[in-house]
């Protein structure tokens, strides 16, 4: 088998994915619940965004935590490779070191520049992402880059829209990491 075939099927191999990235699991658990705090928070208006996010973050690290601890985020997957963790601390820096970037030249925080900036960034270290937790982490990245850009560029775009978006794409594409990695 070749080198190309060998991507390709981890690209194609759906029910063997999660086996191949065992964080993906627990990435789309994440992933759903930080979405479904975006898609309340920009549904209830501007003041229910930042706490609505924040909710959906720390519930999601409880869950992160929790199977951590009793190990169903690995359940039958096995356990990831060195590289992965190795990207994963990649994206996750990458992502701190471009929010700073952000903070630094964005100073309202309250602007739909700065958070459109920011589901820009949180977008970019999905593609890291993509070598540690799968191809639909990847996917998902590009995705959220192009709903922010286009925020970005076009100012008419309503907003709330783009946020509730952004949510959606995270709510469906870790649902799907969670589905198939049972």
């Amino acid at each position: 088998m070749t080198a190309y075939h060998s991507a390709v099927d981890v690209l194609t191999d759906f029910g063997g994915m999660a086996r191949t990235f065992p964080l993906m699991r627990g990435g789309g658990a994440l992933l759903v619940l930080v979405g479904l705090g975006l898609v309340i928070g920009g549904a209830g208006g501007r003041r229910w965004l930042l706490p609505s996010l924040i909710t959906g973050a720390a519930l999601a690290v409880l869950v992160m935590m929790i199977g951590g601890i009793t190990k169903t985020i690995f359940s039958a997957l096995g356990y990831p490779a060195i590289y992965q963790y190795v990207a994963f601390g990649i994206g996750v820096v990458a992502e701190v070191g471009l929010v700073n970037l952000v903070v630094a030249k964005v100073p309202d925080r309250e602007s739909r520049q700065f958070w459109l900036w920011i589901l820009l960034v949180v977008g970019v270290h999905f593609l890291i992402l993509a070598f540690s937790h799968g191809p639909i982490c990847g996917l998902l990245g590009l995705l959220c880059i192009i709903n922010a850009g286009l925020g970005l560029l076009v100012p008419e775009l309503p907003y709330r829209v783009l946020w509730v978006t952004d949510g959606v794409l995270k709510v469906a594409a870790g649902s799907t990491m969670v589905w198939l990695s049972y």
